[in-house]
């Protein structure tokens, strides 16, 4: 979902972009854990395999720059979570993410980790269409939608391993709620990814973060 965002960057700087993705797959090494399906989900998945390609790849092309961003909505009862095993933000995943920072690292790359983007726990344009008088109705409040803890712990976590965070939270919140359109922009095509107008509306910002991360180095 942020592909649109680096497009809009990468092209006016003249960068090689390339995206490295797979569904239900986060890149730290979380073993697969729950007992009834994980034999399954491993067999169609290959999660564990692919983790280790791109790691191989990363060091063979020794990119300047690694962004890394991943869905948070593991555990908390969610179907993911079940089928995994994994809970986002628990000590399993903030240490899972130090490693990774500290292993992508290791190619000679800055490495930025993109925080969450706030969760509106429901299918914003079927809300929309049905409170078509009130969008506010649509529009978490921050308390809800962010999960502050886990941020601040994402955030040491990459800091420790020698990595940037960006936490995303104020380019979709105010102080009391996190809005489903902005201006006159949709912010979610469902209840857990952006829309493509909003990612490419957010591309100056992502930009700046981008070249904040290789300054830093």
């Amino acid at each position: 979902m942020w592909n649109p965002a680096f497009e809009r960057v990468a092209a006016p700087r003249h960068w090689r972009l390339e995206l490295l993705s797979k569904g239900a797959c986060p890149p730290m090494g979380l073993p697969i854990t729950a007992h009834i399906f994980s034999r399954l989900v491993e067999h169609f998945e290959r999660c564990e395999q692919w983790r280790g390609q791109i790691i191989a790849r990363l060091h063979a092309e020794h990119p300047r720059l690694i962004v890394v961003s991943m869905w948070r909505g593991y555990g908390a009862g969610s179907d993911n979570g079940w089928l995994s095993g994994f809970t986002s933000y628990d000590p399993a995943w903030i240490d899972s993410l130090t490693r990774l920072v500290q292993q992508l690292r290791g190619t000679g790359a800055q490495v930025l980790v993109l925080g969450p983007i706030p969760a509106p726990d429901t299918s914003v344009p079927v809300c929309l269409s049905g409170h078509l008088d009130d969008v506010t109705a649509c529009s978490p409040t921050r308390s809800t939608a962010v999960n502050q803890p886990g941020i601040a712990a994402e955030s040491a976590a990459t800091k420790a391993g020698g990595g940037q965070y960006a936490d995303l939270t104020e380019l979709f919140c105010t102080t009391d709620r996190c809005p489903v359109i902005v201006g006159n922009t949709l912010v979610y095509f469902d209840w857990e990814h952006l829309t493509l107008e909003y990612s490419r509306l957010l591309a100056p910002v992502i930009g700046a973060l981008a070249d904040r991360a290789l300054a830093h180095g």
